[in-house]
């Protein structure tokens, strides 16, 4: 009898504050971007970038991206519309999104939530709380993909019929 390990578990799910990710910001104001990403660089988040949505979709679709901080008010295709193909899209419908902007009116957070955002960051932010957002919402990735992981295992033992006494 095969027995399940439970090492692959307690491999992934040991990221704490450290879980590895990469963030895709998506900002138009370059020192915005810069700042972000400064910020999170030295706290050992990797970070991509795009300045306009239609970059945002394309960087997504072709990189491995644990989350996006997208911004609201962007020449073109505004966050809302980016956020709306971001969840359209297949390859990208599962990338959390986190809505980081100066416009941090009610209704925002409102929509934000309704559209498929899982956060709202309001800007200016301090270091230490958009940090902690985005390893928290990393390591739900993290903890979601070694859950898949442990589930495909197990659908493996089991279609062996390694699972009966």
């Amino acid at each position: 009898m095969h027995a399940l390990s439970s090492n692959r578990l307690q491999q992934d799910t040991r990221m704490g504050s450290d879980a590895a990710g990469t963030v895709l910001v998506v900002d138009d104001t370059e020192d915005n971007l810069l700042i972000t990403v400064r910020l999170l660089s030295d706290a050992g988040i990797r970070c991509l970038t795009a300045m306009r949505g239609w970059q945002c979709l394309e960087v997504a679709r072709n990189q491995p991206v644990d989350l996006i901080l997208l911004d609201i008010i962007m020449p073109r295709m505004d966050g809302w519309t980016t956020l709306a193909a971001l969840r359209q899209d297949p390859a990208t419908r599962h990338v959390p999104v986190v809505m980081f902007t100066c416009d941090d009116r009610f209704a925002n957070r409102q929509r934000a939530m309704k559209e498929g955002a899982v956060d709202f960051l309001p800007r200016p932010v301090v270091r230490e709380k958009l940090v902690a957002c985005v390893r928290t919402h990393l390591n739900a990735v993290a903890h979601a993909r070694a859950l898949d992981a442990v589930g495909r295992d197990l659908d493996s033992v089991l279609a062996r019929g390694e699972g009966h006494s």
